[in-house]
């Protein structure tokens, strides 16, 4: 092990955390359609990335759960816990977002089905390792826009303030745990053939079903095929955010040998938002 894994595993082990139940005081119906400075295109991206969470979230509890007794470290036994409660509640907030979406005519909790038939279907026939590699993607995936979230102006102003600060939430919570599947991973046996396989999978269904889903939705808002639509995908992708810039390096990181996600270390984002907000009950 390098000094650098080492370094990353250390801080890992050493982020304490809980679960968070938030009052945003605001109820959803008060959002306006277009919530992500009335462009469509960002707020049906928002919203159809929501709308994967639920299931999502759900997949890598019943992962880590079927690794869970592999897990010999007291420090991970308890990281485990509140990273299943973490995942919990961001389940419950983004399904109360999926049934407002129900009613602007979006097929939001449909779509929620969908993927809850494919998480099922995954418990049912992919091993129980294989369900904690795809995990750790789609964990590196969320740390990575969750950075963004809480770093990159350009991605947040626009929102909603209500709305933004529920994803600010979001993304404290993803940093804080994002060391925790890997580690789980890793301490299953996991390889990291196995490791980037997924990756390199996962890079291309996520984005394919998240396309599709929001597309779905924009069509439905007659969108899809307006001019504006498209440029405003080009600019927040290469432009402003310039999302995929932004992300790329640290996306390709994920398929070196020695990657750890705490070698991206941004404790201070953690201990700054905390210091902010009292508005939490710890659970």
């Amino acid at each position: 092990m390098t000094d650098k894994q080492a370094t990353a595993r250390n801080v890992s082990a050493g982020i304490e955390f809980h679960g968070r139940k938030m009052d945003f005081g605001f109820e959803f119906e008060d959002l306006p359609r277009y919530w992500y400075g009335n462009d469509a295109f960002k707020s049906t991206l928002m919203n159809a990335l929501s709308c994967l969470f639920l299931e999502g979230e759900r997949l890598f509890i019943d992962a880590v759960r079927d690794n869970e007794h592999l897990v010999k470290d007291e420090r991970l036994q308890k990281q485990v816990k509140n990273f299943i409660k973490q995942e919990a509640i961001h389940g419950h907030e983004h399904h109360m977002l999926s049934e407002y979406l129900d009613t602007l005519g979006y097929p939001a909790t449909k779509v929620e089905a969908q993927e809850r038939a494919v998480r099922l279907f995954l418990k049912k026939h992919v091993p129980a390792k294989d369900r904690l590699a795809i995990t750790c993607a789609v964990e590196h995936f969320t740390a990575m826009l969750a950075h963004q979230m809480l770093t990159n102006n350009e991605l947040t102003d626009e929102m909603d303030p209500r709305i933004r600060e529920m994803w600010k939430w979001h993304a404290i919570e993803e940093t804080e745990h994002k060391g925790v599947c890997f580690d789980v991973y890793e301490a299953a046996g996991g390889g990291y053939w196995k490791r980037v396989f997924h990756m390199a999978t996962i890079t291309m269904t996520f984005v394919m079903r998240l396309s599709t889903v929001q597309a779905y939705f924009l069509w439905k808002d007659k969108q899809l095929f307006k001019w504006s639509t498209w440029k405003s995908a080009f600019r927040f992708y290469w432009k402003t955010p310039a999302l995929i810039p932004t992300i790329w390096k640290e996306y390709k990181d994920y398929y070196r040998r020695d990657f750890h996600p705490w070698e991206h270390d941004n404790r201070e984002l953690l201990e700054g938002w905390e210091a902010e907000h009292d508005n939490y009950k710890a659970v």
